[in-house]
């Protein structure tokens, strides 16, 4: 648990009471064991904080960091630990701490100043693991604060992120290769789990699939040690080659959904009318907008009518963009233009707009191995609408495979992403806002939640097409499992601290 200071970041320091199980007495951050209900780390940590503190997330604190968790045995003990770091915030005008009885004492201290206390075993690791620097921090923000961009091209802009600081940034400074190797490992992690964490699949895949290559190109070279300059140009090199990937895995993922589209019974058009494709669509994907473009050129070629209806996806009103983005994809040739008919239409037409629906186009930014994916908010009711009134409707999620994740921070599907209400408020009159600020004056409690993401469960799902086909809910189970190995893999051997 940390706050912001005049001095810079201070975080809370407990001495645990002499009551306590293990490390009586010594000085520790709160914390706690995962109980089996416990649906990830991440809430386990927040259990433990509100019996700790009586701190509750949202109320009192929000989750600034994930660290790389780790594990360490203490022989005294006999036990082997496995700890998730996570910092926490305390947030304006939170509630002063409570101590229960398994703390005697709490400070705010700063993190040099660690080494002065009697502490739990490799405390320091676990605050190295959530402190980052400057420019790495600057990163952060950057992905975090960017809410118009989707998955693929957050990643590539964590890709973008880390070659700047390898060319001419803090990794351009390390004096050894093994420094340069473990910080380029570090900073690669932090800006996949914390930069944008709903979307963090895709960005996960893109740089360690970059690690990877490295590693293995370090490991090929014929010298015992390699020197610090060829180590970063190999760095350099593999982050360029995965940038350049990124456009042709978009490219193949494309060609399957024309094909898949292509594959199915025709569409028929009405006794004297050319034959016409119904398809529904919300947010704004890269991904889609490649593959509905390049589905219009081929289908308008073959005297199909294209029609389009867009959900404006409010608060940011990212369908306007999407069918910005769509259009200006397309050549500008009367055959495609007068066969194409785009609607954009209020989130709250999903009935109206799924009932005579051919398809229902979805995009992932974050797919489970069971089949669920994550999608722009509004999308799971879409699609259990379009699946009850029109049970004809195919509902395709498309997605590249590095969207697929078996991260241990998955499976909490209640927890959702929400930002800044303001967005909200933007859109709506003005006097309609200012009366209810006044509402709020009088105490009663109005909050405006601006939620980004959901779940939409498998069930709702018929098809799944990626850069590699069409996929089976066993692929993504196998894909997920590489996920993990991959990261794994990368940093099997990184050092503790």
């Amino acid at each position: 648990m940390t706050k912001r200071a005049p001095e810079g970041l201070t975080f809370a320091l407990f001495k645990r009471s002499e009551e306590v199980n293990s490390y009586p007495g010594k000085w520790a951050v709160c914390s706690g064991s995962i109980d089996p209900s416990d649906p990830s780390p991440e809430s386990a940590a927040q259990r433990e904080i509100l019996e700790e503190t009586t701190l509750s997330v949202s109320e009192d604190i929000r989750l600034l960091r994930r660290g790389k968790p780790f594990s360490f045995i203490d022989h005294k003990l006999k036990t082997e630990w496995t700890v998730y770091p996570f910092a926490w915030v305390l947030q304006p005008g939170a509630k002063p701490i409570k101590l229960n009885w398994e703390h005697t004492e709490v400070k705010f201290v700063k993190p040099l100043d660690l080494e002065n206390y009697n502490h739990v075993p490799l405390l320091e690791v676990g605050m190295h693991r959530i402190l980052v620097g400057d420019e790495t921090e600057l990163g952060l923000q950057e992905l975090g604060n960017d809410h118009a961009s989707g998955a693929q091209a957050l990643a590539g802009k964590a890709l973008e992120i880390l070659l700047k600081s390898v060319q001419k940034g803090d990794l351009s400074k390390s004096k050894t290769t093994e420094n340069f190797w473990r910080e380029l490992r570090m900073m690669a992690w932090h800006l996949a789990k914390n930069g944008r964490p709903s979307m963090a699949a895709a960005i996960e895949t893109q740089l360690f699939k970059t690690l990877e290559a490295v590693r293995n190109k370090m490991e090929a070279s014929a010298e015992l040690t390699i020197p610090i300059n060829e180590a970063r140009k190999i760095a350099k090199e593999a982050i360029e080659a995965r940038i350049a990937a990124q456009k042709h895995t978009l490219e193949k993922l494309a060609e399957f959904f024309v094909d898949f589209i292509e594959s199915r019974q025709p569409v028929q058009g009405r006794a004297g009318q050319e034959p016409r494709i119904n398809i529904v669509t919300l947010s704004s994907s890269g991904t889609i907008a490649r593959c509905l473009s390049s589905l219009t050129l081929v289908l308008t070629t073959k005297g199909f009518n294209v029609s389009l209806s867009v959900l404006e996806s409010r608060p940011n009103f990212e369908g306007i963009s999407f069918v910005n983005a769509l259009l200006s994809a397309l050549p500008l040739d009367p055959d495609v233009i007068d066969k194409l008919t785009v609607d954009i239409v209020s989130d709250a037409s999903m009935a109206a707009v799924t009932r005579n629906a051919h398809y229902l186009v979805l995009g992932g930014d974050k797919v489970l191995p069971n089949g669920d994916v994550s999608n722009k908010i509004g999308t799971l009711s879409t699609a259990i609408v379009a699946k009850t009134i029109n049970p004809k409707c195919h509902v395709i999620a498309t997605f590249d495979t590095g969207k697929i994740t078996a991260s241990s921070f998955e499976g909490n599907h209640d927890k959702v992403e929400y930002n800044d209400e303001a967005e909200m408020i933007g859109a709506w009159p003005k006097g309609l806002f200012e009366e209810l600020k006044e509402k709020r004056k009088l105490n009663f409690k109005v909050e405006v939640k601006n939620a980004y993401f959901e779940w939409i469960t498998a069930r709702w799902i018929d098809t799944y097409i990626s850069e590699e086909g069409v996929l089976s809910v066993q692929d993504i189970d196998r894909l997920g499992k590489q996920s993990k190995e991959l990261e794994d893999s990368v940093f099997s051997d990184f050092l503790e601290g």
